[in-house]
This record gives structure tokens, C-alpha cells and sequence, in this order.
């Protein structure tokens, strides 16, 4: 039976761990294990050394040639991407990261060669720079990738398992309260008033834009997506089947997220309007398209141009995220409104319902009143009932 041993040197890292056996080519491997301060030992070592004598006596384990994290990368995107039947939006995403963030700092290193020391060491520089969040979502591309050389027998392990991602802190939801949604509504009416010649179709629009986003919830890609074909008036339904993404138009983000509508009087309103005044109505027409055009919106346009403007005129300071948070409000006012958190849930296209349940809290931290109101709808008006009698 093949053997080997356990290394143990004094490195600049401390006590390091390396392993030395021989592969079913009859090659000496040295291979680096990692350091005593993240966690190696003697013991753990040598059970690390089993498990590569087990893969060279039973499955004829090779060590792979040495090949560059950046070869990887290009045959990774060339020869996994493409078929795993991915969104562009989630293809760009990785293609993003890997060109702009892993291949400027992991590049030249030894694909097999990259221990965890080498992952926290990308988390420390990257932090400050980057949002704990992107910092995690840039870990979860390198975990997809290692777990793809393993399975191509170009490396033995996974650097990025057991690596601690930075913590994520929640970001605070912002909620605009019934008055503030009146002041915002009314300022959009003197906006447009105050405009020159092109301007007011800009105001109304955007006007109309903001009113359907409180009341159906929906995401900013799905109401800019959002085609007549899609909207049944006289039903009083709305189905979300497309989002629009960077320009592209792709299937919403998740299953859960093709969905139907109920529309409300407001929204319903809002909808006729438009459609009243669009020079585009064919069933494949965009609702909300350029006035002129027909073609897809600028979200970026609409939030510098037409929605920060319009929260200004209506004193509305809080850090308000528009897109984001007008989703917020309508969730948080349909929880408050006591609909059961399925609805909200169904509405709001989320697939797991921990996502919705952040919205029934801020219901019952922002809209204290709520619990008396349901009370009243399950006993009738505040009547103190004396039940001993």
C-alpha cells in the first residue's frame, strides 16, 4: 500500500502543515495543507493524508499538472458557463467578477496552490473597498468554481469551505407613510405643472410609474417589462411573466416570481390612465415605454431625472432607495393592513416566506395601531365585554 507523511515547518505564517505521498504515476506530491492557526493539526493532517492515499489506491488519483487560477478562470467561463442554462444578467455577473476582482488578485497563483490563508487574505483587501455583501457573493463564485476543478481533478480541495464570510449587516428598510405617499402623489402634480413643452408626459408617467409600484409591489424590472398583453382591466389582474435587466429582457428571477396580481382601484386607475394617453397599445407594446418611442425605459433616467426630484418637492429627507424602498412600502402597508402573510408572500413573488416575514415586523413596528384595528374587525367596536357573566 502507498505511503507518506506529515510534513510540519516554521513558516512566516507559523506552524505549517504539509502532506508528502507519492500518486498512482508514481509522482512525489508535496502538498501545503495550511497553517496552525487556521485550524490544522497533526491529526487532522494525517487523516487529510488517508484520504489522499484512499483516492490514489481506489480511484488512481493523479495530481494535477500545475495550471494558473487565470487558465482555470477562461476554460471555467468557456467550458461550464454556457451550459447551465443561466440568465445573461447572472452570466455577466460572473464574467464581471472574474475580470475585475479574482483574476487581478488570484491570477497568477497555482490553481491547486490556493489555500483558505489565500481567500481571507482577498477578504481583507477587498474589505473597505467593497459592501460585505459583494464580498460574499464574490466567495460564493470562487466556492462554484473550486467545486468544479474538484470534480475536473484539477485540485483536492475547496479553499473557500470553512473560509468566515464578512458579516452583512441588513440594510434598514425605509417606508413612506400614508402622508408622505400623499405629499409625494401631489408633488408629482405640481411638477407637472410647473414643466416645460416634452416635460409633463415625463411627470405623468413617472407619476403613474410610482402609483402601480405602491399598489402591485411589483420590482422595478417587472413594471418596466410590464406589456399590455400582460394587464386584464376588466379582470382587475396583472401577470408578471418578464423583467427587464440591463437593457435585456429576460424571465423573472424566480418561479415564484411569475405570478398574478390583484389590482386595486388605485393601480387600476393608473392603468387606464395610461393606456389612455400611451401612443402605444398593441398587446406587445411596453405599459410603461418612452412617450415618444415606445421603447424600454432608463430606471437610472427615471430615479435622477423624475423620482429624487419629486421626493424632494414633497420634503421627503429620509435615505430613501427608490426603486428598492417604494417595494418596501407597498409590502410593509399590505402587512399592516392584516392580509395574511401568504398573500403578501404570493404578491410579492418571494419564494421562501423568512423574506416576507421582514415585512409583517416592520408592519407591527411602524403601524403600532394595527393590533386594535384587528381586534375591532374580530369583536366589533371597542366594547369592554364583561365574560363572567
Amino acid at each position: 500500500m502507498a505511503s507518506g507523511s506529515v510534513i510540519r515547518y516554521k513558516g512566516a505564517r507559523g506552524e505549517v502543515f504539509r502532506i508528502k505521498y507519492r500518486d498512482a504515476a508514481g509522482r512525489q506530491v508535496m502538498e501545503t495543507l495550511g497553517a496552525a492557526a487556521d485550524g490544522w493539526n497533526e491529526r487532522k493532517a494525517q487523516r487529510e493524508l488517508r484520504n489522499r492515499m484512499t483516492d490514489v489506491e481506489r480511484d488512481g488519483y493523479r495530481r494535477p499538472q500545475p495550471l494558473s487560477f487565470a487558465a482555470f478562470a477562461a476554460r471555467w467561463q468557456r467550458d461550464y458557463l454556457p451550459g447551465r442554462n443561466l440568465k445573461p444578467s447572472t452570466t455577466l455577473d460572473y464574467e464581471n467578477t472574474i475580470r475585475r476582482h479574482l483574476l487581478p488578485f488570484f491570477g497568477e497563483l497555482d490553481l491547486a496552490s490556493i489555500t483558505p490563508a489565500d481567500v481571507d487574505a482577498y477578504i481583507a483587501a477587498k474589505t473597505g473597498k467593497l459592501s460585505p455583501k459583494t464580498i460574499g457573493n464574490h466567495l460564493g463564485t470562487l466556492r462554484v468554481m473550486f467545486k468544479v476543478a474538484i470534480r475536473w481533478n484539477l485540485t483536492s480541495s475547496n479553499p473557500v469551505t470553512g473560509v468566515d464570510p464578512p458579516r452583512v449587516e441588513q440594510a434598514e428598510m425605509q417606508v413612506l407613510s400614508g402622508a408622505e405617499i400623499t405629499r409625494l402623489l401631489v408633488a408629482y402634480g405640481e411638477l407637472e405643472r410647473e414643466a416645460e413643452v416634452d416635460e409633463p408626459a415625463w411627470w405623468r408617467l413617472t407619476r403613474r410609474i410610482v402609483t402601480v409600484a405602491l399598489a402591485t409591489a411589483a420590482r422595478r424590472g417587472e413594471l418596466l417589462a410590464l406589456r399590455w398583453h400582460d394587464v386584464q382591466l376588466v379582470e382587475e389582474l396583472l401577470t408578471v411573466r418578464e423583467s427587464l435587466v440591463r437593457g435585456r429582457f429576460q424571465t423573472p428571477k424566480s418561479r415564484s416570481s411569475r405570478r398574478t396580481i390583484e389590482l386595486g382601484p388605485r393601480a387600476r386607475a393608473a392603468l387606464e390612465e395610461q393606456w389612455q394617453q400611451s401612443l402605444y397599445r398593441g398587446d406587445d407594446e411596453l405599459v410603461f415605454g418612452h412617450p415618444l418611442l415606445g421603447t424600454p425605459l432608463d430606471p437610472s433616467k427615471l430615479s435622477r431625472d423624475y423620482m429624487r426630484p419629486a421626493l424632494k418637492r414633497a420634503k421627503i429627507e429620509k435615505p430613501f432607495r427608490v426603486w428598492h424602498d417604494l417595494r418596501h412600502t407597498a409590502l410593509t402597508h399590505e402587512a399592516a393592513a392584516g392580509n395574511p402573510q401568504a398573500y403578501v408572500q404570493l404578491k410579492a413573488g418571494h419564494s421562501q416566506g423568512s423574506i416576507t416575514e421582514r415585512y409583517i415586523h416592520a408592519a407591527q413596528v411602524l403601524f403600532p395601531g394595527a393590533a386594535a384595528k384587528g381586534e375591532e374587525r374580530l369583536f366589533g367596536p371597542n366594547v369592554l365585554i364583561d365574560e363572567g357573566r
